[in-house]
């Protein structure tokens, strides 16, 4: 660890010990209990053996959490950004455990759920935080509950649910780079069994990217929506939400050089490809959802039982531009017309089976379709071949993908009593899936059949899970556990020649954490603290293949860390919060064959020296405050927050290192007297720091220094 780094995890240490010096203050005010779902059912955040944070609807607005990528800003070991280009899709790393690749062939390994439902493709998991009651990140992984494909972890987002009085908000913002915005939404109770949510929003802006070829500004966000829930309860007994939602979104986060603090790109591709070219998509990225949840539960045998469908259609375009340098912005191309579809459903019951043993138990299925049809296009003249105008780009292929998965899985999890304090938790999933890949167009099945490239995976695998947790008090409790999970396999899609779409098959990864859940100060100060080690094998990582970087089952991965995260109150009206995120993450039982220059083997430096995984800092810190000043018949409430993410590398072999960056938030809300009107006044990335998000030939950078002013209205009771 350099010195630098030691210096500032000294700070923070210093201000958290005068943290928890002033909480013990006397007053009467406690901080509030945060409930979760993380074990698939209610219970207290102090009270689950699990590593996870948690946010409800207060704590995501004031900490600014505008979608789910500004989680990376407060969730310990959470690192990420945008897929290159894609400021819909995210790439999401906790514990190093992550994936850049948006292509439907591959599967992250941090799950994203809505209101229980799996959101199979990462092409649309930018979500816009609006009328959400909580989000939870459970970080390590969840294979028992949850299921495959959550080796690094899940995000959990819960909806508002209808309410039963008629009420609800109305809000209207403006902002930096032209942003504007309105939303609200509105409870309508049709009776006293049937309750209806309406919620709508549209947001835009003009870009901070400037085109300095065509003049016009690029990574705009512009997205509308609308979401319809009701809720029925045709008895005491029976509760069923539903819920549709379509939203229609453009966004990019395509590549700007640094020009004198400026974001330019030099990119002439935005007016289309030559005219004999086919050319699929407009420039940008547009992506259009339909999702379709519905979730009945009753009560039956003593427990309740749940039966949750999930369907979500999802129709992608983009054309993108990738450069290598700013006199080559347009080196390499995609051209991309996707359409995704996706069905689950889950049978589940919980329940008390004795006075000792509560009893989560279902079986799941899932069915996802995916149509891909994409060319590639590289600039000859960026590799030196002189080529006229009409034909600077040669097509390198042209193709349908057409891929698909399958997947069954009963699953139980129990909860046993040991004496007074103690709880046994035993769990266990078995999955059986099916894949199934192929082509059509300029590529083929039957030439994948005929190179021996295999058109179908299967895989059956039981995933268990085993947890001891000790309630040593009602203010502490301590707890370690040991999980079990497994990452699907795929293909390389993304190939330009069938031999070369080659299969590459599962992770796997054992976790193990210790931790403790503690209220201190009677009620002000509040630390949970979790610590753990992670070894994961087959790592999926990139290597050379017949000169094509491809996909392939290589060595491992261990990890071994803390997370820390501290709440206090000093004084009733102010809060002050503090997120840690330790980790050590290394490359370990790599395949030999690195031969210096490598430019192959992603696992290795150009020397063939172990590189640093990517987007893994060693440390994350977040420190943050809130008060509530009042002044007459209003409350102002300011609030700062600071990140401090480590030194990381953000490419292949140890390559496009970040520095160390601190990243500043701050914000003030004036509240009325009955809080039925409030103004938020925010600023992100306040000192305007730039750092480098991804990387693909070249590196991606964060959006600037931005401002908000929005008016919020709350009607109603």
């Amino acid at each position: 660890m350099n010195h630098p780094n030691l210096v500032k995890r000294n700070s923070l240490l210093v201000a958290l010990a005068a943290l928890s010096a002033t909480a013990a203050m006397p007053s009467f005010a406690q901080l509030e209990e945060v409930l979760v779902t993380a074990e698939r059912r209610e219970a207290s955040v102090q009270d689950v053996p699990i590593a996870v944070s948690a946010y409800g609807e207060e704590l995501i607005e004031s900490l600014q959490i505008d979608d789910t990528l500004d989680l990376i800003n407060v969730v310990p070991n959470l690192f990420g950004g945008n897929n290159t280009g894609l400021a819909t899709a995210n790439m999401y790393y906790i514990r190093a455990q992550g994936n850049d690749e948006s292509i439907a062939t591959f599967d992250p390994p941090v799950g994203t759920y809505v209101d229980d439902v799996y959101i199979t493709r990462q092409n649309a998991n930018n979500f816009s935080l609006f009328d959400v009651e909580r989000i939870e990140v459970l970080r390590g992984p969840q294979g028992t509950l949850y299921g495959r494909n959550t080796t690094g972890g899940a995000i959990s987002i819960v909806m508002k649910k209808p309410g039963e009085t008629l009420g609800g908000f109305v809000e209207a913002g403006v902002g930096s780079f032209g942003k504007h915005l309105v939303r609200g939404s509105i409870d309508i109770p049709l009776s006293d069994k049937l309750l209806s949510k309406i919620s709508v929003f549209d947001t835009a802006d003009d870009g901070y990217l400037k085109n300095t070829t065509d003049g016009k500004k690029y990574n705009n966000a512009d997205m509308t929506g609308v979401r319809v829930a009701l809720r029925a309860m045709p008895s005491d007994t029976v509760t069923w939400d539903i819920a549709i939602d379509n939203a229609d979104i453009e966004a990019t986060a395509i590549h700007g050089f640094i020009q004198g603090g400026d974001r330019i790109s030099t990119s002439a591709v935005t007016g289309g490809l030559p005219s004999n070219f086919d050319q699929k998509s407009p420039y940008g990225n547009e992506v259009k959802t339909l999702n379709i949840t519905s979730n009945l539960a009753w009560d039956v045998a003593g427990g309740t039982a749940n039966l949750i469908l999930g369907s979500r259609d999802i129709e992608q375009n983009f054309f993108l531009n990738f450069p290598i340098a700013s006199v080559f912005p347009d080196f390499f191309l995609i051209d991309n017309r996707g359409e995704h579809d996706m069905f689950s459903a889950e049978l589940k019951w919980s329940g008390n089976i004795s006075d000792n043993v509560y009893l989560s138990t279902g079986i799941y299925y899932m069915d996802e379709d995916n149509k891909v049809d994409f060319a590639d296009y590289l600039d000859l003249a960026a590799v030196g071949v002189p080529a006229p105008p009409s034909t600077a780009f040669t097509k390198l292929a042209d193709r349908v993908l057409l891929n698909g998965t399958e997947s069954l899985a009963v699953y139980a999890q129990a909860d046993i009593k040991i004496g007074e304090n103690g709880t046994l938790t035993l769990g266990a999933r078995y999955t059986d899936e099916e894949k199934t890949f192929g082509y059509s167009g300029g590529m083929t099945t039957a030439n994948l059949i005929a190179a021996g490239v295999p058109t179908s995976q299967d895989e059956q695998k039981i995933t268990p899970r085993i947890a001891y947790s000790h309630t040593v008090n009602d203010d502490l409790m301590v707890y370690a556990s040991v999980t079990n999970g497994f990452k699907s396999g795929g293909w390389n899609a993304r190939e330009s020649n069938e031999a070369n779409a080659l299969p590459f098959g599962p992770e796997e990864i054992w976790a193990y954490e210790v931790g403790m859940r503690a209220d201190w100060m009677e009620g002000r100060l509040r630390t949970n603290i979790t610590a753990f080690y992670s070894d994961l094998e087959d790592l999926q990582t990139t290597s050379a293949v017949n000169g094509d970087f491809l996909t392939t089952n290589a060595g491992g991965l261990e990890v071994t860390g803390l997370e820390a995260e501290i709440t206090a109150l000093p004084t009733d009206n102010w809060q002050i919060f503090a997120a840690i995120g330790l980790q050590d993450p290394k490359y370990v039982d790599l395949p030999g064959g690195c031969v210096a220059p490598n430019a192959d083997l992603a696992a290795y430096t150009a020397d063939c020296g172990i590189a640093d995984p990517k987007r893994s800092p060693e440390e994350t810190y977040t420190l943050g405050t809130s008060v509530d000043i009042a002044m007459g018949a209003f409350t102002v409430t300011p609030t700062a927050m600071m990140r401090y993410i480590g030194e990381n590398v953000t490419g292949s072999r140890g390559t496009g290192v970040n520095d160390a960056v601190t990243l500043v938030n701050a914000g003030v809300k004036i509240s009325g007297a009955d809080d039925s009107w409030q103004l938020n006044l925010e600023c992100k990335n306040c000192t305007d720091k730039e750092y480098v998000t991804s990387q693909l030939f070249v590196e991606y950078y964060n959006a600037p220094r931005t401002y908000m002013a929005t008016l919020k209205y709350r009607f109603g009771e």
